[in-house]
């Protein structure tokens, strides 16, 4: 009984497990341009992959009605415990991006996205925590692509 008046609340309130929202329909079918300084990077690739995902048309039109300008990601490690050896024990990982998005009867809207992680690092398992740290940043790169996509899709209700 209490977890349908918990799943209930949760309803009600609009909560939504990450990847299930609704967004996706007022995407659908919208033209879009996508101009990137870096058009093979990965980031690139994981926005444009967002984008489609969520229905929308990639277009190199300089017409669209809808542009989206993607800067240079930015990544960044900085540490956050020290072993007794003054060695880093435990990592914070950044991951940001500039943007701007314009429909073309208005001013474009500027905006920063970032996702932040953090890693616990051992010395003696570099190769292990080397393939851990390309997995991390290969998922925040996803999470921060799905970021901007929802950002823009935010802006296009507004």
């Amino acid at each position: 009984m209490l977890s349908v008046l918990a799943l209930m609340t949760l309803t009600g309130c609009g909560f939504q497990l990450k990847g299930t929202g609704s967004n996706t329909t007022q995407l659908q079918g919208l033209t879009i341009r996508l101009v990137s300084g870096q058009p093979r990077a990965e980031l690139t690739r994981e926005v444009t992959r967002e984008l489609t995902a969520n229905g929308m048309v990639l277009r190199d039109d300089p017409d669209t009605d809808l542009s989206l300008r993607l800067e240079p990601e930015q990544f960044t490690q900085r540490n956050v415990s020290l072993t007794a050896q003054a060695r880093a024990a435990e990592l914070e990982l950044t991951l940001s991006a500039a943007f701007s998005f314009a429909k073309s009867d208005q001013e474009p809207i500027s905006a920063r996205a970032s996702v932040n992680r953090q890693m616990l690092n051992d010395p003696r398992n570099v190769v292990g925590k080397t393939e851990e740290l390309r997995l991390l940043r290969e998922e925040m790169r996803r999470d921060l692509a799905a970021q901007i996509v929802r950002r823009v899709s935010h802006s296009l209700t507004d």
